[in-house]
């Protein structure tokens, strides 16, 4: 069963050489985990997180400028770390699910609704000792396409 943590955007930038009808975006986001759980991550326990985005509404800022209201929503999916036993390893498949959702504006010349188009995410534990994290937090960083007539 999914749980819903918190998430935090940290940067939206785009990426150099955006036109105003075709920009690409780099979206860092940091996931606080369900129930403040502590996660491992390894290369035998990967962290994978998908990403949908939807345009909420476009606001008419004047002189052909407009703002693309975004949901982003998603899952993080990890290992959680195994309590008492000072050890990232679990019986089976043992991997916990997190909703992630979250909503920021961005820039866009268009006379229409733009065109989302999602990127992959890269996502690791933050605050990492050895094996299994001391922190709750994953981060989780990704890109977004901006396309408009």
């Amino acid at each position: 069963m999914a749980c819903n943590g918190s998430t935090v955007i940290n940067t939206c930038i785009p990426v150099p050489g955006a036109t105003a009808t075709d920009a690409t975006y780099v979206l860092d986001l940091t996931h606080y985990l369900c129930g403040n759980r502590k996660v491992c991550a390894n290369s035998a326990f990967p962290i994978a997180a998908n990403l949908n985005y939807q345009v909420l509404s476009v606001d008419d800022l004047g002189d052909g400028a407009y703002n693309a209201n975004l949901f982003i929503t998603g899952q993080v999916s990890y290992k959680p770390y195994r309590n008492g036993n000072n050890s990232c390893g679990c019986e089976d498949n043992c991997y916990k699910t997190d909703n992630i959702w979250a909503s920021l504006s961005v820039p866009v010349t268009t006379a229409t609704a733009p065109t989302i188009t999602a990127g992959t995410c890269k996502c690791e534990a933050t605050n990492l000792r050895d094996c299994c994290s001391v922190s709750n937090a994953v981060s989780i960083v990704t890109s977004f396409n901006v396309t408009s007539a």
